[in-house]
């Protein structure tokens, strides 16, 4: 596993808490960030995975960060800022989210596949972008039936705290 994807694992995994079951939680059980659907989802791509996430092991869930999450949005590919921003989307976002945000923010087609224009237009990011890539995640927040204070304050400020360490990331201040 890249350098890239274990300090944005360790950005993340600072946000995300141990074993969690709340019930007005929309993601549902959750361990180490990784909620139960994900894990019944891993568990089809990944073997040795146990059956609930009370079990599950950091070890276990890094590997299920890299496969599930890392490695659709392609982060070893991305510049450090928008590595972070998209994997921390997609993990608490969702896979196609986090893609599109990407797009948007690049100002090209918006597929959801992330290939060579995508990528390249990735390569030439800069401060623009990363502003672009976070108004449209905290848009998307603003959208959200179930977004109340339970939730919504905490997850604005986890997008607060991976924007203000994406642009340290950008500056090469990681």
């Amino acid at each position: 596993m890249s350098s890239a994807f274990e300090y944005c694992l360790r950005i993340l995994l600072g946000h995300e808490g141990g074993e969690v079951n709340h019930a007005a939680d929309p993601g549902g059980h959750t361990n180490l960030g990784i909620t139960q659907r994900t894990l019944d989802r891993a568990r089809g791509v990944i073997q040795h995975l146990p059956a609930s996430v009370s079990s599950l092991t950091l070890l276990q869930a890094k590997v299920i960060y890299d496969v599930m999450y890392w490695r659709p949005i392609h982060g070893d590919a991305l510049p450090l800022g928008l590595a972070l921003l998209a994997f921390d989307a997609c993990v608490n976002q969702g896979e196609g989210d986090a893609k599109q945000f990407l797009q948007k923010a690049l100002r090209v087609k918006v597929d959801g596949q992330i290939g060579p224009r995508t990528l390249a237009a990735a390569a030439r990011a800069g401060r623009a972008e990363l502003e672009e890539y976070a108004a449209l995640r905290m848009h998307d927040y603003m959208l959200l039936d179930h977004l109340d204070d339970t939730f919504g304050l905490g997850w604005s400020r986890r997008l607060c705290r991976v924007f203000a360490t994406a642009l340290l990331a950008e500056q090469g201040g990681a």
